[in-house]
């Protein structure tokens, strides 16, 4: 499982309490599983819950498992689990008569949620009685933190898995925890949860990368020494009795010894030159490979300077989209306005017109009818002039006159009023023309500034795929850096292995040194026995005392220029060891830097890719809404199944 597991998940990220419910699902899926098969895991915890490539989860370790019998229940008098997420009834079955079931598994998955939302196990105590007393007394001790945010269905969830396994839900299969309110989302269910996209998916070099686990460190503690045994073993009872002794045994075997030396110290000198030219050779490969990583990093400023401009180009551009988009809003809603005003006022003109229609209708109808009146006042005119019933019908025809005329006046002035109202609303709606006819102009400059930013918007596009490319050729150099950074770790880790043979080498030639000088005491003191003794040979012993002491000096200054090479050589090894330590130390920083710097590129090109998308869309509406105006002050309307752009044509 090259994901890692969960407890690396929790410690890299911070929990959400959707992802919560994605690998709980996951896990509740899996240990249905394991049920349905008639065992039960018994150490459910997030270190044996491993992720795969997809970032889906599978549970692991089953050391523990154990086999159901007919009743669905297992026999155990010893408590198995982990600690912090063992149940109650498991920890009640130690020196006992253990029973008990599949339960036990689902409050150690109570036990991981409240962990993943929490950050630490409900139970959780400094000492191991502690924590079992908690878990005993899980009625009392179970509380969920203030300062943590958590949804009413997870609470109600823990508390349903951390509870007695009577009442623990589970117990009657796994269905009744699938229906939990918790686990309800638009996203998956538990039957297409495997084929969906995991919160987290691995980025993983290699089929092997192990970069999502935790480095295991190396136990640097000095290897285990037996004491010797008190009692008496009897191992060197067959050298009783034995000796071995000759006499000027000590100084052949220094002259032996002093040959020898004198080869080793050419052996060392020859490993010392190959030392010097191997670290000569690695001196100019970390040369090249620090040029290389400079180019490198040159390249990657640039790359860097480049998103950057773009980025700051497509803000720029957004910006000023988001100016066009205002003030063609703020435009639109003015044309509408104004439509609704034009619309206001031709029915307005319409309505007095119809009015004035009406008033000279009525105007016409009262003259015909003054008319008609004067002529019948005429004609009793004519026919009573001698009459007084002519007289008083004349007052009456002339009241009657008198107030058609008030009438007819009065309708004259209402006729005026309309013509004059109607000579301000022709104004009226002539203006909105001329505002209306400005608004088009103003909509045609908007659309081509939208033009020239869609130009703009696909040279950024253009940028952006050459900046991809540059990208890959980055990530191509910094595997053939990464390749390269491990010969060198193998040759850094060939040349401690000549360093310590160097160092056993010096341990070796201090014994030796060390021997050679015991020899040369216990030679002295023969000499100063054989003067005294034989002083016939006095003036043999005297020059072979001589010649000795010479060859000893001869020996001495070997060995002190032997020595000094030595510490020289092991000085240059161990700087150059520190150097390429720091060299090292050096070049994974820079490695990690270029890490996070492509991250950080790709997040900031998924947020450019998004901004771009969520452009297109405010494009594609804003066509659609300038083509509806158009056709709607042309009096069209869309025709259904035809494009929006075929709109005008039609």
């Amino acid at each position: 499982m090259p994901g890692g597991d969960l407890v690396t998940l929790t410690m890299n990220y911070d929990i959400a309490e959707k992802w919560a419910r994605f690998y709980t699902a996951e896990v509740v899926l899996a240990l249905d599983a394991i049920h349905s098969m008639g065992f039960i895991h018994r150490d459910i915890k997030p270190d044996n819950m491993l992720l795969d490539q997809h970032g889906h989860l599978k549970l692991a370790d089953f050391g523990t498992c154990m086999k159901m019998d007919s009743t669905g229940m297992v026999h155990c008098d010893t408590a198995v689990g982990t600690p912090d997420y063992i149940s109650p009834e498991v920890l009640q079955s130690q020196g006992g008569d253990g029973n008990y079931g599949r339960e036990c598994d689902w409050w150690s998955v109570g036990v991981v949620i409240y962990e993943l939302l929490v950050g630490e196990t409900p139970c959780y105590a400094e000492s191991l009685v502690r924590t079992y007393g908690k878990i005993m007394n899980h009625k009392n001790s179970l509380d969920f933190p203030d300062d943590i945010e958590m949804s009413r269905d997870a609470k109600d969830l823990i508390c349903a898995f951390l509870t007695d396994r009577t009442v623990r839900l589970g117990r009657t299969g796994v269905d009744e925890i699938k229906c939990h309110p918790f686990f309800k989302n638009d996203q998956w269910t538990f039957d297409n949860i495997r084929e969906t996209v995991a919160p987290v998916v691995p980025e993983l070099s290699s089929d092997i990368d192990t970069a999502n686990f935790d480095d295991i460190e190396d136990d640097k503690r000095d290897a285990e020494t037996f004491p010797p045994p008190k009692a008496f073993v009897g191992n060197q009872l067959p050298f009783i009795g034995f000796t071995y002794f000759k006499e000027d045994q000590l100084l052949k075997e220094s002259n032996s010894s002093s040959e020898e030396d004198i080869e080793d110290c050419k052996e060392n000198s020859e490993d010392k030159e190959y030392c010097l030219d191997s670290k000569k050779e690695l001196q100019k490969k970390l040369h090249q490979l620090e040029e290389k990583l400079d180019h490198e990093m040159q390249a990657k400023d640039e790359l860097e300077n480049k998103c950057k401009n773009a980025t700051n180009r497509l803000d720029k551009l957004v910006k000023e989209l988001d100016k066009e988009m205002n003030s063609r809003q703020r435009v639109e809603a003015s044309l509408r306005q104004l439509e609704r005003e034009r619309a206001l006022l031709q029915h307005q003109s319409t309505e007095s017109l119809r009015k004035v229609e009406i008033e000279a209708d009525r105007k016409r109808s009262l003259e015909n009818e003054l008319n008609n009146l004067r002529d019948q006042l005429e004609d009793l005119r004519k026919r009573n002039q001698n009459s007084q019933i002519s007289n008083e019908k004349n007052i009456q025809l002339q009241k009657q006159l008198e107030e058609a005329n008030a009438v007819l006046q009065a309708e004259q002035e209402a006729a005026a009023k309309l013509k004059k109202s109607q000579g301000e609303v022709q104004k009226q709606v002539q203006s909105l023309e001329v505002s209306l006819r400005e608004m088009q102009e103003k909509c045609s400059q908007l659309e081509n500034s939208k033009m020239e930013l869609e130009k703009q918007l696909m040279g950024l596009q253009a940028e952006l795929e050459e900046e991809r490319r540059d990208r890959n050729l980055g990530t191509e150099t910094i595997t053939d850096l990464q390749a390269r950074i491990s010969g060198l770790e193998e040759q850094v880790k060939e040349l401690k292995s000549s360093l310590s043979e160097v160092h056993s080498e010096k341990k070796q030639l201090q014994e030796k040194l060390n021997d050679l000088e015991k020899e040369k005491s216990n030679q002295e003191i023969d000499l100063t026995f054989k003067l005294k003794s034989l002083q016939q040979s006095l003036e043999q012993e005297e020059a072979e005392h001589k010649a000795t002491k010479a060859k000893l000096a001869d020996k001495n200054h070997i060995y002190q220029s032997i020595e000094e090479a030595k510490s020289e050589a092991l000085k240059e090894v161990e700087s150059t060891l520190q150097e390429e330590r720091s060299l090292k130390l050096q070049v994974e920083g820079k490695m990690l830097q270029l890490e996070k710097d492509h991250s950080m590129l790709d997040c900031d090109y998924k947020q450019v890719q998004q901004r771009l998308d969520e452009l297109q869309a405010q494009k594609e509406k804003l066509s659609e809404e300038v083509c509806l105006c158009l056709c709607e002050r042309k009096g069209h309307f869309p025709v259904v199944g035809v494009p929006h752009a075929r709109c005008w044509s039609l």
